[in-house]
């Protein structure tokens, strides 16, 4: 028998919510129809697809400095007197780069922005873009850094889409291989203090604009063991940090040259392709990571360490709770992690086993245990909701970044909260509702009924308290305002 209430539940709470027509469609096998959509993508969206390659993102920032270069002759000038002024050059290049930036790179990243949503919209596979969206903040990189600003589409392109599904050994390598993880967090700046380089007079080529090179480089190896595999309580030391960052000493990406700049054609190759292992950067001889000793030379040193995080048991635990928290509750239950952690050791990391043990726990088909909607999620389950296929104009990404989340703009590596308290307070709950009354006016006509839109899209989720306010609404678009705003539609 057709079962409704779990169709709504598999829809929210694992996709981004139902189109109308849908639910009938999933109630005959609420659970399949979620693990039907766990494997690979066969392939890119045309959204994503039709987006700029990650050499083009890397030139993108090249093609400005070079342009804010060619226009700032009083540049100079400008040093001269901030010296004089004790404003220190840092602080200057920020008040300089910020207008800038938001002029030349506006457009860019709204329009990944845009394919992304449109993508999540369209897409008769939602479960996956979910899942999508989900390792893309575990595996953060983030416009909020200047250097990476037009990098992180590309990233979720090439090192998060291909490998949902995969293995999770497989998508940390190539998210740690991927030009934008290695901008986004130093670690093309990285040299080993023993490497030939240091050694040496030459110096690695800095990218146009940036730093120089000045030592080992933290930063990459702490958020691999704290961010991506271990986990803050994982059973690592400072030592391991220090040994990790030693063990990818040398792993860059290549940079781009004047005379590719200056072509009006874009770059066309993928992170994977622009992945450089420079050796006279890397730091020699064998390195000691959370008591295993790794021999290995070259760039096969850092693949074994990274194999073996992997694997290790904290990633394990470490993984399921994190997918525990963001798909049944806040609090992850005790059981559904180890049901989950079991999985991912059993199938040596196999992402859609481990998520296939997920959707098989009890615990995630409670009604009671309940996720708070980030606000790109509930944005796109009300554009769902009306059944649209793309978004209507770009303001939505606006009233993102009102809402306290502007896709590829995370504030640090360890990306958005997947935490209630995080979005529930005033001012932001304010915002939504706020969105919820401007998609209404869009959307709303007459011959639109509010009641049977929230059938469609929540069936026996909708409380008798919404049913009743919206249909007692004084217009259609009212009963679409009060739809939109109704805790049933917050909530997944």
């Amino acid at each position: 028998m057709p079962d409704l209430h779990l169709a709504a539940l598999a829809a929210h709470r694992f996709g981004f919510g139902p189109r109308p027509g849908e639910l009938r469609a999933i109630a005959g096998d609420p659970r399949g129809w979620v693990k039907s959509q766990l494997g690979r993508q066969p392939q890119l969206p045309a959204p994503i697809a039709a987006l700029p390659s990650a050499e083009d993102d890397l030139w993108a920032f090249g093609r400005w400095t070079i342009r804010r270069r060619m226009n700032n002759r009083n540049a100079e000038r400008m040093e001269e007197r901030a010296e004089r002024e004790g404003v220190s050059m840092q602080e200057l290049r920020a008040l300089s780069v910020e207008d800038e930036f938001v002029a030349n790179f506006r457009e860019r990243v709204t329009r990944a922005i845009v394919a992304r949503i449109d993508a999540a919209i369209a897409s008769d596979r939602p479960v996956h873009e979910r899942l999508v969206h989900f390792w893309s903040n575990h595996f953060t990189v983030s416009t909020a850094k200047p250097v990476a600003v037009a990098l992180p589409p590309s990233f979720e392109k090439d090192a998060i889409r291909p490998h949902v599904g995969g293995r999770f050994a497989d998508m940390l390598m190539a998210s740690t291989k991927h030009p934008g993880m290695i901008v986004y967090l130093d670690n093309w700046l990285s040299i080993g203090p023993n490497s030939q380089i240091a050694r040496g007079p030459r110096q690695p080529r800095p990218f146009l604009g940036g730093p120089r090179a000045t030592g080992l480089n933290e930063n990459l190896a702490r958020e691999i063991l704290e961010l991506h595999t271990l986990g803050v309580n994982g059973g690592y030391a400072q030592r391991d940090v220090q040994a990790l960052a030693a063990i990818i000493t040398g792993w860059t990406y290549e940079r781009p040259r004047l005379r590719e700049l200056v072509r009006e054609s874009g770059g066309e190759r993928n992170g994977a392709q622009l992945f450089e292992f420079d050796a006279a950067a890397h730091e020699p001889g064998p390195q000691t990571l959370l008591g295993r000793t790794y021999a290995q030379s070259g760039v096969d040193q850092g693949e074994a360490a990274l194999n073996d995080l992997a694997r290790h048991p904290s990633t394990a635990r470490f993984i399921a709770t994190k997918l525990c928290r963001h798909y049944i509750a806040d609090d992850p239950p005790s059981a559904a992690v180890a049901r989950v952690e079991l999985a991912f050791r059993g199938s040596d990391g196999d992402l859609r086993a481990t998520m296939e043990a997920l959707v098989d726990s009890p615990e995630a088909w409670e009604e009671s245990r309940r996720k708070f909607k980030r606000p790109e999620e509930y944005a796109i389950s009300l554009l769902r909701t009306a059944n649209v296929r793309a978004l209507p104009n770009a303001n939505a990404v606006g009233a993102l970044t009102q809402m306290g989340q502007r896709p590829y703009a995370a504030p640090g590596p360890d990306g958005w909260s997947d935490i209630a308290a995080s979005w529930l307070t005033a001012d932001l709950v304010w915002k939504r509702i706020e969105f919820a009354q401007a998609y209404a006016d869009r959307v709303g006509r007459a011959d639109v009924d509010p009641v049977q839109l929230g059938d469609a899209s929540l069936g026996a989720l909708m409380s008798d308290e919404t049913r009743t306010a919206v249909r007692r609404a004084e217009s259609a678009t009212q009963g679409l305002a009060l739809l939109f705003a109704a805790p049933e539609m917050q909530w997944r």
